[in-house]
Protein backbone atom coordinates (compact mmCIF):
# COMPACT_ATOMS: atom_id res chain seq x y z
CA UNK A 1 0.00 0.00 0.00
CA UNK A 2 1.68 3.44 -0.70
CA UNK A 3 2.00 5.90 1.95
CA UNK A 4 0.17 8.64 -0.37
CA UNK A 5 -3.55 7.34 -0.01
CA UNK A 6 -5.45 8.37 -3.25
CA UNK A 7 -9.46 9.88 -2.54
CA UNK A 8 -9.77 10.50 -6.21
CA UNK A 9 -12.58 7.29 -6.08
CA UNK A 10 -14.65 9.64 -3.11
CA UNK A 11 -13.78 13.06 -4.89
CA UNK A 12 -15.61 11.52 -7.78
CA UNK A 13 -18.36 10.19 -5.39
CA UNK A 14 -18.61 14.00 -4.02
CA UNK A 15 -18.83 15.72 -7.06
CA UNK A 16 -22.31 14.09 -7.85
CA UNK A 17 -23.19 15.94 -4.90
CA UNK A 18 -21.43 19.04 -5.99
CA UNK A 19 -25.05 21.59 -5.39
CA UNK A 20 -25.15 20.72 -1.35
CA UNK A 21 -21.90 21.20 -1.38
CA UNK A 22 -21.88 24.79 -2.67
CA UNK A 23 -24.95 25.51 -0.50
CA UNK A 24 -22.89 24.18 2.79
CA UNK A 25 -19.90 25.82 1.61
CA UNK A 26 -21.41 29.22 1.11
CA UNK A 27 -23.03 29.39 4.11
CA UNK A 28 -19.66 28.30 5.76
CA UNK A 29 -18.57 31.08 4.38
CA UNK A 30 -20.58 33.13 5.94
CA UNK A 31 -20.12 31.33 9.75
CA UNK A 32 -16.91 32.12 9.34
CA UNK A 33 -16.66 35.71 8.53
CA UNK A 34 -19.38 36.53 11.23
CA UNK A 35 -16.60 34.24 13.91
CA UNK A 36 -13.64 35.80 12.69
CA UNK A 37 -13.91 39.23 11.37
CA UNK A 38 -17.39 40.16 12.73
CA UNK A 39 -16.99 39.87 16.11
CA UNK A 40 -13.63 41.35 16.65
CA UNK A 41 -14.90 44.69 14.34
CA UNK A 42 -17.77 45.15 17.04
CA UNK A 43 -15.36 44.58 20.34
CA UNK A 44 -13.23 47.07 19.14
CA UNK A 45 -15.60 49.79 17.37
CA UNK A 46 -17.94 49.33 20.68
CA UNK A 47 -15.60 49.47 22.74
CA UNK A 48 -13.65 52.46 21.31
CA UNK A 49 -16.70 54.39 21.07
CA UNK A 50 -18.74 53.71 23.96
CA UNK A 51 -16.25 53.12 26.86
CA UNK A 52 -13.10 54.96 25.56
CA UNK A 53 -14.69 57.76 24.13
CA UNK A 54 -15.78 59.43 27.60
CA UNK A 55 -16.64 63.07 25.79
CA UNK A 56 -19.98 61.73 24.32
CA UNK A 57 -23.27 60.77 26.17
CA UNK A 58 -25.15 58.19 24.20
CA UNK A 59 -28.70 58.31 24.81
CA UNK A 60 -30.06 54.54 26.05
CA UNK A 61 -32.27 53.95 22.57
CA UNK A 62 -28.73 54.47 21.00
CA UNK A 63 -26.78 51.78 23.18
CA UNK A 64 -29.82 49.19 22.74
CA UNK A 65 -29.14 49.34 19.23
CA UNK A 66 -25.73 48.87 19.44
CA UNK A 67 -25.57 46.25 21.90
CA UNK A 68 -28.50 43.93 19.57
CA UNK A 69 -25.70 44.12 16.93
CA UNK A 70 -23.54 41.32 19.06
CA UNK A 71 -26.85 38.90 18.90
CA UNK A 72 -27.11 39.82 15.20
CA UNK A 73 -23.85 38.69 14.55
CA UNK A 74 -24.30 35.53 16.48
CA UNK A 75 -27.80 34.93 15.32
CA UNK A 76 -26.54 34.98 11.48
CA UNK A 77 -23.37 33.20 12.23
CA UNK A 78 -25.77 30.05 14.14
CA UNK A 79 -28.54 30.18 10.83
CA UNK A 80 -25.52 30.32 8.43
CA UNK A 81 -23.71 27.72 10.68
CA UNK A 82 -27.09 25.40 10.32
CA UNK A 83 -27.39 25.58 6.77
CA UNK A 84 -23.47 24.71 6.17
CA UNK A 85 -24.18 21.44 8.62
CA UNK A 86 -27.29 20.54 7.35
CA UNK A 87 -26.12 20.70 3.83
CA UNK A 88 -22.62 19.31 4.13
CA UNK A 89 -24.37 16.54 6.17
CA UNK A 90 -27.14 15.80 3.35
CA UNK A 91 -24.11 15.34 1.01
CA UNK A 92 -22.15 13.54 3.37
CA UNK A 93 -24.84 10.68 4.19
CA UNK A 94 -25.14 10.38 0.08
CA UNK A 95 -21.35 9.64 -0.38
CA UNK A 96 -21.74 6.94 2.81
CA UNK A 97 -24.84 5.79 1.06
CA UNK A 98 -22.45 5.26 -2.10
CA UNK A 99 -19.81 4.18 -0.56
CA UNK A 100 -21.48 1.33 1.40
CA UNK A 101 -23.45 0.76 -2.02
CA UNK A 102 -20.32 0.33 -3.99
CA UNK A 103 -18.68 -2.25 -1.68
CA UNK A 104 -21.31 -4.14 -1.00
CA UNK A 105 -21.69 -4.50 -4.79
CA UNK A 106 -18.36 -5.42 -5.25
CA UNK A 107 -18.75 -8.58 -2.93
CA UNK A 108 -21.63 -9.52 -5.23
CA UNK A 109 -19.29 -9.62 -8.14
CA UNK A 110 -16.24 -10.93 -6.53
CA UNK A 111 -15.17 -15.05 -7.04
CA UNK A 112 -15.66 -16.96 -4.64
CA UNK A 113 -11.62 -17.72 -4.12
CA UNK A 114 -11.55 -14.06 -2.76
CA UNK A 115 -14.18 -15.23 0.22
CA UNK A 116 -12.39 -18.45 0.98
CA UNK A 117 -9.41 -16.52 1.47
CA UNK A 118 -10.74 -13.86 4.17
CA UNK A 119 -12.68 -14.54 7.43
CA UNK A 120 -16.45 -13.45 7.17
CA UNK A 121 -15.66 -11.39 10.83
CA UNK A 122 -13.14 -9.29 8.59
CA UNK A 123 -15.28 -8.58 5.47
CA UNK A 124 -18.09 -7.46 7.89
CA UNK A 125 -16.08 -5.00 9.79
CA UNK A 126 -14.91 -3.72 6.73
CA UNK A 127 -18.94 -3.13 5.69
CA UNK A 128 -19.84 -1.69 8.84
CA UNK A 129 -17.19 -0.64 11.29
CA UNK A 130 -14.59 0.73 8.69
CA UNK A 131 -17.47 2.49 6.98
CA UNK A 132 -18.36 4.15 10.72
CA UNK A 133 -14.66 5.41 10.71
CA UNK A 134 -14.92 6.94 7.48
CA UNK A 135 -18.68 8.17 8.47
CA UNK A 136 -17.07 9.95 11.47
CA UNK A 137 -13.78 11.47 9.41
CA UNK A 138 -16.45 12.62 6.88
CA UNK A 139 -18.72 14.34 9.11
CA UNK A 140 -16.00 16.19 10.97
CA UNK A 141 -14.55 17.46 7.59
CA UNK A 142 -18.36 18.43 6.75
CA UNK A 143 -18.44 19.94 10.18
CA UNK A 144 -14.98 21.79 10.15
CA UNK A 145 -14.05 22.08 6.60
CA UNK A 146 -15.86 24.74 5.40
CA UNK A 147 -16.19 27.15 8.12
CA UNK A 148 -13.14 27.21 10.22
CA UNK A 149 -10.89 28.01 6.60
CA UNK A 150 -12.85 30.84 6.41
CA UNK A 151 -12.86 31.95 10.15
CA UNK A 152 -9.22 31.37 10.39
CA UNK A 153 -8.52 34.01 7.32
CA UNK A 154 -11.21 36.36 8.71
CA UNK A 155 -9.46 36.50 12.09
CA UNK A 156 -6.04 36.49 10.06
CA UNK A 157 -7.14 39.59 8.01
CA UNK A 158 -8.64 41.31 11.38
CA UNK A 159 -5.24 41.12 12.95
CA UNK A 160 -3.45 42.41 9.76
CA UNK A 161 -6.15 45.18 9.79
CA UNK A 162 -5.23 45.94 13.33
CA UNK A 163 -1.42 45.64 13.00
CA UNK A 164 -1.96 48.12 10.03
CA UNK A 165 -4.41 50.64 11.71
CA UNK A 166 -2.27 51.02 15.13
CA UNK A 167 0.87 51.05 12.99
CA UNK A 168 2.27 47.83 14.72
CA UNK A 169 3.87 45.90 12.27
CA UNK A 170 5.93 44.11 14.79
CA UNK A 171 3.05 42.11 15.91
CA UNK A 172 2.69 40.83 12.71
CA UNK A 173 5.76 39.89 12.21
CA UNK A 174 5.50 37.79 15.85
CA UNK A 175 2.48 36.46 14.34
CA UNK A 176 4.45 35.54 11.71
CA UNK A 177 7.42 33.77 13.59
CA UNK A 178 5.26 32.06 16.44
CA UNK A 179 2.31 30.35 13.57
CA UNK A 180 4.57 27.79 11.93
CA UNK A 181 5.01 26.47 15.37
CA UNK A 182 1.65 25.32 15.49
CA UNK A 183 1.86 22.57 12.08
CA UNK A 184 4.59 20.61 13.65
CA UNK A 185 2.13 18.54 16.79
CA UNK A 186 0.04 18.44 13.80
CA UNK A 187 2.00 16.75 11.60
CA UNK A 188 4.07 14.62 14.23
CA UNK A 189 0.23 13.37 15.06
CA UNK A 190 -0.99 12.73 12.01
CA UNK A 191 1.70 10.62 11.12
CA UNK A 192 1.40 8.57 14.12
CA UNK A 193 -2.44 8.36 13.82
CA UNK A 194 -2.37 7.36 10.14
CA UNK A 195 0.14 4.36 11.30
CA UNK A 196 -1.74 3.02 14.13
CA UNK A 197 -5.10 3.23 12.29
CA UNK A 198 -4.85 0.62 9.73
CA UNK A 199 -3.79 -1.94 12.67
CA UNK A 200 -6.35 -0.66 15.03
CA UNK A 201 -9.16 -1.37 12.42
CA UNK A 202 -7.19 -4.93 11.49
CA UNK A 203 -7.68 -6.08 15.10
CA UNK A 204 -11.23 -4.87 15.18
CA UNK A 205 -11.49 -7.25 12.12
CA UNK A 206 -9.65 -9.81 14.17
CA UNK A 207 -12.37 -9.46 16.99
CA UNK A 208 -14.85 -9.27 14.67
CA UNK A 209 -14.18 -12.94 13.28
CA UNK A 210 -13.61 -14.84 16.71
CA UNK A 211 -17.21 -13.12 17.55
CA UNK A 212 -18.94 -14.60 14.76
CA UNK A 213 -16.98 -17.70 14.67
CA UNK A 214 -18.56 -18.15 18.25
CA UNK A 215 -22.09 -17.55 17.14
CA UNK A 216 -21.74 -19.89 14.28
CA UNK A 217 -20.05 -22.50 16.10
CA UNK A 218 -22.53 -22.28 19.52
CA UNK A 219 -22.99 -25.28 19.57
CA UNK A 220 -19.53 -27.07 19.00
CA UNK A 221 -18.33 -24.51 21.78
CA UNK A 222 -20.78 -26.00 24.74
CA UNK A 223 -20.47 -30.02 23.34
CA UNK A 224 -17.01 -29.36 24.20
CA UNK A 225 -16.68 -27.04 26.63
CA UNK A 226 -15.19 -24.41 25.14
CA UNK A 227 -16.25 -21.81 26.93
CA UNK A 228 -12.96 -20.51 28.71
CA UNK A 229 -11.33 -21.08 25.60
CA UNK A 230 -13.16 -18.90 23.98
CA UNK A 231 -13.54 -16.44 26.29
CA UNK A 232 -9.46 -16.13 26.66
CA UNK A 233 -9.87 -16.15 22.88
CA UNK A 234 -11.90 -13.48 22.44
CA UNK A 235 -10.38 -11.58 25.65
CA UNK A 236 -7.02 -12.01 23.98
CA UNK A 237 -8.30 -10.19 20.68
CA UNK A 238 -10.01 -7.25 23.04
CA UNK A 239 -7.19 -6.56 24.99
CA UNK A 240 -4.94 -6.10 21.47
CA UNK A 241 -7.62 -4.08 20.04
CA UNK A 242 -7.78 -1.53 23.46
CA UNK A 243 -4.12 -1.29 23.41
CA UNK A 244 -4.18 -0.02 19.85
CA UNK A 245 -7.37 2.47 20.69
CA UNK A 246 -5.31 3.86 23.18
CA UNK A 247 -2.29 4.78 21.08
CA UNK A 248 -4.77 6.06 19.14
CA UNK A 249 -6.48 7.85 21.70
CA UNK A 250 -2.75 9.03 22.81
CA UNK A 251 -2.26 11.33 19.46
CA UNK A 252 -5.24 12.28 18.90
CA UNK A 253 -5.75 13.83 21.82
CA UNK A 254 -2.44 15.49 21.83
CA UNK A 255 -3.02 18.22 19.48
CA UNK A 256 -5.97 20.37 21.72
CA UNK A 257 -3.80 20.88 24.89
CA UNK A 258 -0.48 22.21 22.74
CA UNK A 259 -2.76 24.12 20.60
CA UNK A 260 -4.97 25.85 23.47
CA UNK A 261 -1.60 26.47 25.35
CA UNK A 262 0.01 27.91 22.07
CA UNK A 263 -3.32 30.06 21.96
CA UNK A 264 -3.27 31.47 25.58
CA UNK A 265 0.65 32.31 25.33
CA UNK A 266 0.33 34.36 21.64
CA UNK A 267 -2.53 36.29 24.01
CA UNK A 268 0.08 36.84 26.64
CA UNK A 269 2.32 38.05 24.13
CA UNK A 270 -0.11 40.08 22.82
CA UNK A 271 -0.86 41.60 26.32
CA UNK A 272 2.56 42.44 27.27
CA UNK A 273 3.06 44.08 23.77
CA UNK A 274 -0.05 45.87 23.59
CA UNK A 275 0.97 47.54 27.23
CA UNK A 276 4.42 48.27 26.13
CA UNK A 277 3.51 49.90 23.23
CA UNK A 278 0.27 52.00 24.68
CA UNK A 279 -2.32 50.01 22.52
CA UNK A 280 -5.35 50.82 23.79
CA UNK A 281 -8.19 48.56 25.31
CA UNK A 282 -10.74 48.44 22.49
CA UNK A 283 -7.95 47.08 20.17
CA UNK A 284 -6.20 44.97 22.61
CA UNK A 285 -9.54 43.50 23.09
CA UNK A 286 -10.10 43.05 19.38
CA UNK A 287 -7.05 41.77 19.18
CA UNK A 288 -7.41 39.11 21.76
CA UNK A 289 -10.87 37.93 19.65
CA UNK A 290 -9.47 37.72 16.36
CA UNK A 291 -6.79 35.52 17.94
CA UNK A 292 -9.12 33.32 19.92
CA UNK A 293 -10.78 33.18 16.39
CA UNK A 294 -7.70 32.57 14.72
CA UNK A 295 -5.96 29.69 16.89
CA UNK A 296 -9.58 28.30 17.46
CA UNK A 297 -10.01 27.23 13.76
CA UNK A 298 -6.75 26.07 13.20
CA UNK A 299 -7.05 23.99 16.61
CA UNK A 300 -10.11 22.84 14.85
CA UNK A 301 -8.49 22.11 11.68
CA UNK A 302 -5.89 20.06 12.66
CA UNK A 303 -8.69 18.17 14.78
CA UNK A 304 -10.26 17.91 11.38
CA UNK A 305 -6.67 16.66 9.96
CA UNK A 306 -6.17 14.20 12.55
CA UNK A 307 -9.47 12.97 11.96
CA UNK A 308 -8.69 11.77 8.53
CA UNK A 309 -5.60 10.16 9.54
CA UNK A 310 -7.43 8.38 11.97
CA UNK A 311 -9.65 7.03 9.32
CA UNK A 312 -6.99 6.77 6.50
CA UNK A 313 -6.80 2.69 7.92
CA UNK A 314 -10.16 2.43 6.99
CA UNK A 315 -9.86 4.04 3.62
CA UNK A 316 -7.47 1.82 2.97
CA UNK A 317 -8.93 -1.45 3.91
CA UNK A 318 -12.08 -0.66 1.79
CA UNK A 319 -9.71 -0.18 -0.92
CA UNK A 320 -8.31 -3.33 -1.07
CA UNK A 321 -11.70 -4.89 -1.95
CA UNK A 322 -13.10 -2.33 -4.27
CA UNK A 323 -9.49 -2.48 -6.31
CA UNK A 324 -9.61 -6.40 -5.65
CA UNK A 325 -9.25 -8.06 -9.20
CA UNK A 326 -12.33 -9.64 -10.52
CA UNK A 327 -10.85 -12.85 -11.66
CA UNK A 328 -13.76 -14.33 -13.46
CA UNK A 329 -15.73 -12.09 -15.57
CA UNK A 330 -18.42 -11.63 -18.14
CA UNK A 331 -16.66 -11.17 -21.86
CA UNK A 332 -17.31 -8.37 -23.54
CA UNK A 333 -21.12 -9.27 -25.54
CA UNK A 334 -21.35 -12.34 -23.56
CA UNK A 335 -23.45 -15.43 -25.24
CA UNK A 336 -27.39 -15.74 -23.74
CA UNK A 337 -28.47 -19.26 -24.60
CA UNK A 338 -32.15 -19.19 -25.51
CA UNK A 339 -33.01 -22.65 -24.81
CA UNK A 340 -29.87 -24.07 -22.64
CA UNK A 341 -30.14 -28.42 -22.79
CA UNK A 342 -27.38 -29.27 -20.48
CA UNK A 343 -24.87 -31.11 -22.79
CA UNK A 344 -21.36 -30.77 -20.77
CA UNK A 345 -17.97 -31.41 -22.52
CA UNK A 346 -14.37 -31.02 -20.64
CA UNK A 347 -11.43 -30.83 -22.70
CA UNK A 348 -8.01 -30.59 -21.98
CA UNK A 349 -8.62 -28.78 -18.57
CA UNK A 350 -6.00 -28.21 -15.67
CA UNK A 351 -7.04 -26.39 -12.67
CA UNK A 352 -4.99 -25.00 -9.62
CA UNK A 353 -6.04 -23.39 -6.37
CA UNK A 354 -3.22 -21.90 -5.86
CA UNK A 355 -0.67 -19.99 -8.21
CA UNK A 356 2.08 -21.38 -9.52
CA UNK A 357 1.03 -24.98 -8.26
CA UNK A 358 3.41 -27.84 -8.89
CA UNK A 359 0.40 -30.28 -9.78
CA UNK A 360 -2.78 -28.93 -10.49
CA UNK A 361 -5.54 -29.93 -8.21
CA UNK A 362 -7.70 -31.10 -11.22
CA UNK A 363 -6.91 -32.57 -14.52
CA UNK A 364 -9.03 -33.96 -17.08
CA UNK A 365 -8.23 -34.95 -20.09
CA UNK A 366 -12.01 -35.24 -22.02
CA UNK A 367 -14.70 -36.08 -20.33
CA UNK A 368 -18.45 -35.79 -21.91
CA UNK A 369 -21.11 -35.92 -20.40
CA UNK A 370 -24.34 -35.91 -22.56
CA UNK A 371 -28.42 -34.27 -22.13
CA UNK A 372 -30.52 -36.71 -19.56
CA UNK A 373 -27.04 -38.49 -18.05
CA UNK A 374 -27.72 -39.27 -14.35
CA UNK A 375 -23.83 -39.36 -13.81
CA UNK A 376 -22.39 -40.34 -10.04
CA UNK A 377 -18.82 -38.31 -9.05
CA UNK A 378 -17.79 -40.93 -6.49
CA UNK A 379 -13.59 -41.00 -5.08
CA UNK A 380 -11.88 -39.98 -1.62
CA UNK A 381 -11.80 -36.57 -0.46
CA UNK A 382 -10.36 -34.10 -1.92
CA UNK A 383 -9.83 -36.35 -4.91
CA UNK A 384 -11.56 -33.16 -7.39
CA UNK A 385 -15.33 -33.90 -7.30
CA UNK A 386 -16.61 -30.56 -5.95
CA UNK A 387 -13.86 -28.56 -7.56
CA UNK A 388 -15.53 -29.90 -11.13
CA UNK A 389 -18.73 -29.14 -10.40
CA UNK A 390 -18.06 -25.26 -9.19
CA UNK A 391 -15.95 -25.27 -12.33
CA UNK A 392 -19.35 -26.00 -14.28
CA UNK A 393 -20.40 -22.90 -12.17
CA UNK A 394 -17.50 -21.07 -13.13
CA UNK A 395 -17.25 -20.01 -9.68
CA UNK A 396 -14.04 -20.28 -11.14
CA UNK A 397 -12.27 -20.22 -14.31
CA UNK A 398 -9.17 -23.09 -15.43
CA UNK A 399 -5.93 -22.22 -16.13
CA UNK A 400 -5.87 -24.19 -19.68
CA UNK A 401 -8.57 -26.12 -21.12
CA UNK A 402 -12.03 -25.31 -21.24
CA UNK A 403 -15.75 -26.48 -20.46
CA UNK A 404 -18.76 -26.42 -22.83
CA UNK A 405 -22.34 -26.19 -22.38
CA UNK A 406 -24.30 -26.74 -25.34
CA UNK A 407 -21.12 -26.48 -27.65
CA UNK A 408 -20.66 -23.28 -25.86
CA UNK A 409 -17.37 -22.08 -23.94
CA UNK A 410 -18.90 -21.34 -20.76
CA UNK A 411 -16.65 -18.30 -20.23
CA UNK A 412 -18.21 -17.09 -23.55
CA UNK A 413 -21.85 -17.38 -21.86
CA UNK A 414 -23.03 -14.99 -19.26
CA UNK A 415 -22.55 -15.86 -16.07
CA UNK A 416 -26.23 -15.30 -14.73
CA UNK A 417 -27.51 -16.60 -17.75
CA UNK A 418 -25.14 -20.14 -16.96
CA UNK A 419 -26.26 -20.17 -13.13
CA UNK A 420 -29.95 -20.09 -14.37
CA UNK A 421 -29.65 -22.88 -16.15
CA UNK A 422 -27.79 -25.33 -13.40
CA UNK A 423 -29.32 -26.11 -10.00
CA UNK A 424 -27.16 -26.69 -7.42
CA UNK A 425 -27.38 -28.41 -3.68
CA UNK A 426 -24.51 -28.24 -1.69
CA UNK A 427 -24.33 -30.50 1.55
CA UNK A 428 -24.46 -27.51 4.11
CA UNK A 429 -26.89 -25.44 2.45
CA UNK A 430 -27.80 -21.55 3.45
CA UNK A 431 -31.40 -21.08 4.42
CA UNK A 432 -31.76 -17.01 4.90
CA UNK A 433 -33.75 -15.87 7.84
CA UNK A 434 -37.21 -15.65 6.23
CA UNK A 435 -40.16 -18.35 5.73
CA UNK A 436 -39.85 -21.24 4.12
CA UNK A 437 -42.25 -20.18 1.23
CA UNK A 438 -39.24 -17.43 0.89
CA UNK A 439 -36.36 -20.17 0.86
CA UNK A 440 -38.09 -22.12 -1.44
CA UNK A 441 -38.83 -19.21 -3.76
CA UNK A 442 -35.19 -17.85 -3.78
CA UNK A 443 -34.49 -20.75 -7.18
CA UNK A 444 -37.70 -18.78 -9.00
CA UNK A 445 -39.26 -16.14 -7.55
CA UNK A 446 -42.53 -15.79 -9.63
CA UNK A 447 -43.56 -19.08 -9.04
CA UNK A 448 -47.21 -19.87 -8.02
CA UNK A 449 -47.86 -21.81 -4.72
CA UNK A 450 -49.36 -24.53 -6.18
CA UNK A 451 -45.67 -24.72 -7.90
CA UNK A 452 -44.19 -24.01 -4.31
CA UNK A 453 -46.10 -26.98 -2.71
CA UNK A 454 -45.57 -29.37 -5.33
CA UNK A 455 -41.38 -29.06 -5.58
CA UNK A 456 -41.75 -29.62 -1.33
CA UNK A 457 -43.86 -32.75 -1.99
CA UNK A 458 -41.13 -33.97 -4.66
CA UNK A 459 -38.42 -33.03 -2.38
CA UNK A 460 -40.87 -34.58 0.84
CA UNK A 461 -40.41 -31.74 3.18
CA UNK A 462 -43.95 -30.74 3.25
CA UNK A 463 -44.82 -33.16 5.88
CA UNK A 464 -42.42 -31.59 8.40
CA UNK A 465 -43.48 -28.20 6.65
CA UNK A 466 -46.98 -28.70 7.63
CA UNK A 467 -46.27 -29.45 11.44
CA UNK A 468 -44.71 -25.86 11.36
CA UNK A 469 -46.71 -23.61 13.52
CA UNK A 470 -47.01 -21.45 10.53
CA UNK A 471 -46.96 -23.64 7.96
CA UNK A 472 -45.06 -22.40 4.21
CA UNK A 473 -45.14 -18.94 6.20
CA UNK A 474 -42.67 -20.08 9.26
CA UNK A 475 -39.86 -18.39 9.70
CA UNK A 476 -36.72 -21.00 9.65
CA UNK A 477 -34.56 -18.24 11.88
CA UNK A 478 -30.81 -17.20 11.17
CA UNK A 479 -29.16 -19.92 9.31
CA UNK A 480 -32.07 -21.66 9.98
CA UNK A 481 -30.94 -22.63 13.00
CA UNK A 482 -35.25 -24.25 13.94
CA UNK A 483 -34.62 -26.45 11.50
CA UNK A 484 -32.44 -30.21 11.47
CA UNK A 485 -29.68 -30.78 9.20
CA UNK A 486 -32.31 -33.23 7.06
CA UNK A 487 -34.84 -30.66 6.95
CA UNK A 488 -32.53 -28.13 5.67
CA UNK A 489 -31.37 -30.64 2.83
CA UNK A 490 -35.06 -31.13 1.87
CA UNK A 491 -35.37 -27.29 1.24
CA UNK A 492 -32.53 -26.93 -0.41
CA UNK A 493 -33.67 -30.04 -2.32
CA UNK A 494 -37.29 -28.49 -3.06
CA UNK A 495 -36.24 -25.09 -3.91
CA UNK A 496 -33.30 -26.92 -6.76
CA UNK A 497 -36.40 -29.16 -7.80
CA UNK A 498 -38.67 -25.42 -8.35
CA UNK A 499 -35.95 -24.28 -10.40
CA UNK A 500 -36.60 -26.63 -12.98
CA UNK A 501 -33.21 -26.31 -14.47
CA UNK A 502 -31.84 -28.74 -17.44
CA UNK A 503 -28.66 -29.55 -15.03
CA UNK A 504 -29.01 -30.37 -11.52
CA UNK A 505 -26.09 -30.89 -9.60
CA UNK A 506 -26.27 -32.70 -5.73
CA UNK A 507 -23.34 -32.10 -3.59
CA UNK A 508 -23.96 -34.33 -0.74
CA UNK A 509 -27.29 -33.24 -0.72
CA UNK A 510 -28.89 -36.23 0.98
CA UNK A 511 -26.07 -37.13 3.34
CA UNK A 512 -28.17 -35.68 6.41
CA UNK A 513 -31.07 -37.64 5.65
CA UNK A 514 -32.16 -41.04 6.83
CA UNK A 515 -32.38 -44.40 4.92
CA UNK A 516 -36.34 -43.93 4.41
CA UNK A 517 -36.17 -40.08 3.50
CA UNK A 518 -32.95 -41.18 1.19
CA UNK A 519 -34.91 -43.33 -1.17
CA UNK A 520 -37.58 -41.35 -1.59
CA UNK A 521 -35.56 -38.30 -3.03
CA UNK A 522 -33.83 -41.09 -4.87
CA UNK A 523 -37.56 -42.24 -6.36
CA UNK A 524 -37.79 -38.43 -7.21
CA UNK A 525 -34.68 -37.66 -9.00
CA UNK A 526 -35.17 -41.01 -11.07
CA UNK A 527 -38.75 -39.35 -11.87
CA UNK A 528 -37.14 -36.35 -13.51
CA UNK A 529 -37.53 -35.73 -17.15
CA UNK A 530 -35.54 -37.47 -19.51
CA UNK A 531 -33.97 -34.68 -20.79
CA UNK A 532 -32.71 -33.28 -17.23
CA UNK A 533 -28.53 -33.98 -17.00
CA UNK A 534 -28.07 -35.26 -12.69
CA UNK A 535 -24.64 -35.41 -11.55
CA UNK A 536 -24.57 -36.57 -7.92
CA UNK A 537 -21.54 -36.27 -5.71
CA UNK A 538 -22.37 -38.82 -2.64
CA UNK A 539 -20.22 -41.49 -0.60
CA UNK A 540 -22.97 -43.08 0.09
CA UNK A 541 -23.51 -46.37 -2.75
CA UNK A 542 -26.78 -46.77 -2.28
CA UNK A 543 -27.21 -42.81 -3.78
CA UNK A 544 -24.52 -44.21 -6.46
CA UNK A 545 -26.30 -46.91 -7.92
CA UNK A 546 -29.09 -44.97 -9.64
CA UNK A 547 -26.69 -43.46 -11.82
CA UNK A 548 -26.25 -45.34 -15.15
CA UNK A 549 -22.65 -43.86 -15.26
CA UNK A 550 -19.71 -43.22 -12.46
CA UNK A 551 -16.83 -41.11 -12.24
CA UNK A 552 -13.96 -42.35 -9.85
CA UNK A 553 -12.11 -39.44 -8.98
CA UNK A 554 -8.44 -39.87 -7.12
CA UNK A 555 -6.02 -37.21 -6.85
CA UNK A 556 -7.40 -34.61 -9.08
CA UNK A 557 -8.15 -36.99 -12.09
CA UNK A 558 -10.56 -39.18 -13.23
CA UNK A 559 -8.99 -42.71 -12.90
CA UNK A 560 -11.89 -44.30 -14.47
CA UNK A 561 -15.67 -44.21 -15.43
CA UNK A 562 -18.40 -46.84 -16.44
CA UNK A 563 -21.36 -48.45 -14.48
CA UNK A 564 -21.61 -49.90 -10.92
CA UNK A 565 -20.44 -53.34 -11.97
CA UNK A 566 -17.71 -52.70 -14.29
CA UNK A 567 -16.38 -50.16 -11.61
CA UNK A 568 -16.16 -52.88 -8.84
CA UNK A 569 -13.54 -54.36 -11.04
CA UNK A 570 -11.23 -51.10 -9.84
CA UNK A 571 -9.47 -51.67 -6.50
CA UNK A 572 -10.05 -48.39 -4.92
CA UNK A 573 -13.68 -48.10 -5.67
CA UNK A 574 -14.00 -51.81 -3.93
CA UNK A 575 -12.15 -50.84 -1.02
CA UNK A 576 -14.73 -47.67 -1.11
CA UNK A 577 -17.42 -50.12 -1.13
CA UNK A 578 -16.34 -52.39 1.29
CA UNK A 579 -16.09 -50.05 3.45
CA UNK A 580 -18.68 -48.62 3.67
CA UNK A 581 -21.15 -51.59 3.49
CA UNK A 582 -18.90 -52.74 6.77
CA UNK A 583 -19.56 -49.59 8.54
CA UNK A 584 -23.51 -50.50 7.76
CA UNK A 585 -23.21 -53.66 8.38
CA UNK A 586 -21.56 -52.69 11.88
CA UNK A 587 -24.25 -49.99 12.66
CA UNK A 588 -27.27 -52.58 12.03
CA UNK A 589 -25.10 -54.63 14.88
Amino acid sequence: MNNTMDYSRYFSIARQNYKLFLVGMSAGAVAGLASGFGVPFFIQKVFKNIFEDTGNEYAFSYLILVSSLLPVIFIVRGIASYINQYFLQWAIQNILMEIRHRLFEKLQRLPISFFERRSSGDLMAKLVGDTIQIQEAILLVARDAFIQPFTFMAGLGYLIYLAASQQQVGFLLLIVVIAPLMIFPIRYVGRHLKYRSRSLQETLGELSDVMAENLRGVVEVRSFNMQDSERNRFDDKLRKYNRFAMKMAKYYHMTQPFMELLAVTMVSIAFLYSYQKGVGFSAFAAMGAALFFTVDSLKRMAKMFNGLQRASGSFERIETVLDEEESVQDVENPIILENPEGNLVVDKLKFSYMDNAEEPDLEVDYLEIPIGTTCALVGPSGAGKSTLAKLFQRFYDPQDGQILFDNTDIRSIKKSNLRESIAFVPQSPVLFNGTVKENILLARPGASDDEVKAAARKAHAEEFILSLPEGYDSIVGENAVRLSGGQRQRLALARAFLKDAPILILDEATSALDSESEEKIQQALSELPENRTLLIIAHRFATIRMAKRILLFDKGKIRCQGDFPTLLQDDLFRRLYEVQVANISASEF
